[in-house]
């Protein structure tokens, strides 16, 4: 027999490293790109903030200006009136000027002294607002080319104080804050108005430019005393370039990581590899052994025939689970040369087994081999070699295993049936939808599964599915096996409830082909078959 070697299976490991190395990467962006921003709304929100509170330092100060100068209202503009003005305005930072008003005409200046013009020659004032007002303005009637920033407090009567801020005070502050282009500032008024009535571009403010739009993050941050907000916006190319940096500073680590999930790949893909390549040897070598596991009619008590189990004895790890290399076979693509293997070792075994024509001989196939082309050939072939007064060959499928190309496989089994080949289907009731492989499978026989008898008597819920399983299985006029039987108990129960076949404990562990001969030598003299029954029938499971 020639056995296949999965070559294939290389460039799958290949593939999977080079998956692992990248993973690290693929993971790490959106927390970069996360890390990147929450550092830009911390930066943006500082700043402006910072800015914030520089207005506010600015407008708290005026605020007490103001209301020191509220205390000259009504007093003559004389020397006296005329030297506290010029002496608040000059010791005091941020002002201009500082004006007192009547009847919305200005009466006395810090600038001027005595003066009578109305209030309206700030263009952006036609009377005194209301208490305390702000008012952006471009121009002042004696500085015309530079704004200005207007903080008026109305006393009543359309009598009270007017502060100039020199807007060259909060020009410096946003020039500061945009320092080498990463921010975008705003300074606006509740009502939406600029607090900078001209140009919010400093001329001087290094490459910027009174057209560049911004699209970065966003930041507004607004003032607990006063009626204006500031709002800051980190510039795309800055924020790029802290991308960069973030993974600049991040790429060791993530490189790190991407080797070490390279590693643990390539670990894996390699026991991998080696388990398939040890299953290749192992069959070439043959490691690999059968035992079986008898089943008996629970009526009678008779032996109706034997469940075949593959065993593999590694020479250093010692005994091999089933339900651990199987399915390594299946996912590496060995299973059909796996089966064709345990195909030859059953037809080595059968003369030692000395089973009756009547008797069954169970076999465990995967969907996938079930579905090739090879797979009839490969079973009449074992026909063959079994002989012509073989025991009754039943091939078995597991419900776990949901089957691929259903016409395939129905084709097959429907072709193997025709040459006295029966079927099972296994695990009946714990995998894939029952009722839809009873449709279309047509098995012979159901396999009721070892967890489901593990619950007679224990008022569980799979005693109650149990119950449901057998009622269906004996509506469809199914033959039903019961395994993993450990008690008298659960052998009463299956036994009143019309089950037909058991396996388990109970009877017998699995075992080699010369034990199991001397087995049924003791059992056949303990339990004779009753005159006029029909011979057993039996389907087998996987172990």
């Amino acid at each position: 027999m020639k056995i296949s070697t999965p070559r294939h299976r290389r460039g799958w490991h290949v593939a999977i490293v080079l998956a692992a190395a990248v993973l690290p990467m693929l993971l790490a962006y959106p927390l970069v790109m996360r890390e990147a921003e929450r550092r830009a709304e911390s930066e943006v929100t500082l700043t402006a903030t910072l800015v914030l509170r520089q207005l506010d330092r600015i407008f708290s100060s005026t605020d007490r200006t103001i209301r020191d100068t509220a205390e000259l209202l009504g007093r003559p503009c004389d020397d006296g009136v005329n030297r506290s003005l010029r002496e608040l305005s000059t010791l005091r930072p941020y002002f201009r000027a500082l004006l007192l008003i009547q009847d919305d005409r200005i009466y006395c200046s810090s600038l001027l002294g005595n003066i009578d013009l109305p209030i309206s020659v700030y263009k952006d004032l036609h009377s005194l607002p209301p208490g305390r007002a702000i008012t952006p303005t471009d121009r002042t009637p004696f500085v015309t080319d530079r704004g200005a920033v207007l903080v008026t407090l109305n006393q009543g009567g359309q009598s009270g104080v007017l502060a100039v801020i020199d807007e060259r005070y909060l020009q410096d502050i946003q020039v500061a804050a945009e320092a080498e282009s990463h921010f975008d500032i705003d300074m606006q008024l509740v009502d939406g108005r600029a607090l900078l009535a001209t140009s919010k571009r400093h001329p001087t403010a290094p490459g910027r430019n009174a057209h560049q739009s911004s699209n970065g993050t966003l930041e507004t941050v607004r003032s607990q005393q006063f009626p204006f907000e500031v709002s800051n916006r980190l510039m795309p190319a800055y924020a790029a370039r802290d991308i960069s940096g973030i993974w600049r500073d991040t790429l060791p680590i993530i490189a790190l990581a991407g080797l070490f999930a390279a590693y643990l790949a390539h670990l894996v893909c390699s026991r991998q590899l080696s388990l398939t390549g040890e299953i290749t040897r192992a069959m070439r070598r043959h490691q690999f052994h059968m035992v079986y596991q008898p089943v008996i009619s629970l009526d009678s008590g008779t032996l109706g025939g034997v469940e075949a189990l593959i065993r593999w004895q590694h020479p250093s790890a010692g005994p091999m689970r089933p339900d651990f290399f199987i399915p390594i076979a299946e996912e590496n693509g060995q299973i059909a040369d796996l089966t064709r293997h345990i195909f030859g070792l059953v037809a080595r075994d059968l003369p030692t087994l000395g089973l009756r024509p009547g008797d069954h001989l169970g076999i465990n196939v995967s969907g996938s081999h079930v579905a090739s082309p090879e797979f009839v050939g490969d079973v009449q072939r074992l026909i063959r070699q079994m002989g012509p007064d073989a025991p009754i060959l039943t091939l078995e499928v597991t419900e776990r295993e949901a089957l691929p190309d259903q016409d395939h496989v129905h084709h097959n089994m429907a072709l193997l049936r025709r040459q006295g080949v029966q079927w099972a289907l296994d695990d009946f009731g714990t995998g894939q939808s029952s009722l839809a492989y009873l449709e279309w499978l047509k098995a012979d026989f159901i396999k009721i599964d070892r967890s489901f008898v593990r619950g007679i008597g224990t008022g569980s819920v799979t005693s109650v599915v149990l119950d449901t399983l057998i009622a269906l299985a004996q509506r469809l006029n199914l033959a039903l096996i019961a395994e993993g039987i450990e008690t008298e108990g659960q052998a009463d129960f299956l036994r009143q409830a019309n089950v037909a076949y058991g396996q388990g404990f109970l009877y017998s562990q699995p075992l080699r082909a010369h034990d199991f001969s001397l087995w049924r030598a003791a059992y056949q003299a303990a339990h004779p078959q009753k005159p006029g029954l029909p011979p057993s029938a039996l389907a087998a499971s996987s172990a």
